[in-house]
């Protein structure tokens, strides 16, 4: 909300995943269910505008091109209940996915180990600076932004 996340979760997974792509497409259903709870609240609340899509970052292509497309190409394997993202996105209009590389991606802080303390020291300051800078910072080097 106000251009800030509002929600994070980390979680061992039930069953391995076969790729990363695989892992991300699971993830960014998690990410879709969320989205679809916060989106049905704040809408009965007439906070947000539901007419427009939420966006949701990844930073792994291959989900990011699984999600909004129809081929099955490669990904046969994952489960049916992984398409609700594709029914979010193609269908309902509640979510869009896009690309966001992982060096400009904020939520990495968490989840990776850093090589280069320049990377670390610019999103670490991202997450502590007020929120709309966050967004300033990543949004304009986005393809296509959302």
């Amino acid at each position: 909300m106000g251009g800030a996340p509002v929600f994070w979760k980390c979680h061992k997974e039930s069953r391995t995943s076969r790729s990363s792509t695989e892992a991300e497409v699971k993830a960014t259903d998690e990410c879709t269910k969320s989205v679809q709870m916060f989106r049905n609240i704040l809408g009965d609340l007439d906070l947000i505008n539901l007419s427009l899509a939420t966006a949701i970052y990844n930073d792994n292509q291959g989900a990011v091109n699984w999600s909004n497309t129809s081929s099955t190409k490669g990904m046969r394997h994952v489960n049916i209940r992984e398409n609700a993202v594709r029914e979010a996105i193609h269908e309902f209009n509640e979510v869009s996915v896009s690309h966001i590389p992982g060096p400009q991606n904020p939520s990495d802080i968490f989840t990776k180990e850093f090589t280069s303390d320049a990377i670390f020291r610019t999103l670490r300051g991202l997450l502590l600076s007020y929120p709309s800078a966050l967004i300033a910072n990543i949004a304009p080097r986005l393809d296509g932004g959302c």
